[in-house]
């Protein structure tokens, strides 16, 4: 029952975030090229999700997840998304973005450039 819950709060998290940055253009973390996309992933991820999360207590007759456990799991399940989105959108839009420099710090350089190289940037910036 925890790892369907984990389960289940990652892949709603990840909807959520591409649907929020595909909604404030930051195109670094973004796994689509358009909006739509991250709109219809979001759908197709977080409906399936919220449809889960509410027939829990029909599907599983016994045995709960304890507050701690559960703050413990959705915590842990988020950090997980956040990570596996900076990951995989680095990966994948790797070669997309390779020629903007990002001239803004902070989050702001994720509109142009991808997490990991606005890391590098960063990083050669201050050298």
């Amino acid at each position: 029952m925890a790892f369907e819950y984990f389960y289940l709060v990652l892949i709603a998290s990840v909807g959520v975030i591409q649907a929020a940055v595909a909604y404030n253009g930051f195109r670094g973390i973004s796994f689509f090229s358009y909006k739509v996309s991250a709109y219809l992933f979001m759908l197709v991820t977080t409906s399936p999700a919220m449809a889960r999360f509410f027939t829990w207590n029909e599907r599983n007759d016994t045995g709960v997840i304890e507050g701690r456990e559960q703050f413990f799991l959705f915590m842990l399940a988020i950090v997980a998304a956040i990570g596996f989105t900076l990951v995989l959108s680095s990966l994948l839009k790797h070669w997309s973005l390779r020629k903007n420099n990002g001239e803004f710090d902070g989050f702001e350089a994720l509109k142009e450039v991808t997490f990991f190289q606005a890391l590098r940037h960063r990083f050669i910036k201050r050298q």
